[in-house]
């Protein structure tokens, strides 16, 4: 009777495991951090956006997501040499989302970025 206890408890939790693999691996975009989805968030910067080649992702925080998430909300700091870019609002933060759109499974991003609040005084 042990046996037979100790047997399925061990096939319980290789089950487990083997779901778990398989939602991280296929089921999980990449996070934040990762490096194929900061390319895409940059693809997008200087494409969508058009901001210089020279722009860069700093201070990355997730916003949601977790372990097992479908989908990863993300907020960072763009630095950008202000002489490269025109006259107007500055660019000054960028939030993204990562997820896999369903039926192809592919990896995409959303980004929209917020402008730098500059005070100065108005007469």
């Amino acid at each position: 009777m042990k046996w037979l206890a100790l047997a399925a408890t061990v096939l319980i939790l290789g089950g487990f495991a083997v779901v778990v693999v398989h939602v991280r691996r296929d089921v999980v975009p990449p996070d934040c951090r990762d490096p194929r989805t900061l390319a895409l968030v940059h693809q997008s910067l200087t494409g969508r956006f058009h901001l210089p080649a020279s722009t860069q992702i700093d201070h990355i925080q997730m916003i949601a997501g977790g372990w097992l998430a479908f989908r990863f909300e993300c907020e960072a700091d763009l630095e950008i040499d202000p002489a490269q870019l025109p006259p107007g609002p500055r660019p000054g933060t960028v939030h993204y989302v990562s997820q896999f759109n369903q039926p192809g499974r592919r990896h995409e991003v959303t980004v929209r970025i917020a402008p730098l609040m500059i005070w100065a005084p108005v007469e």
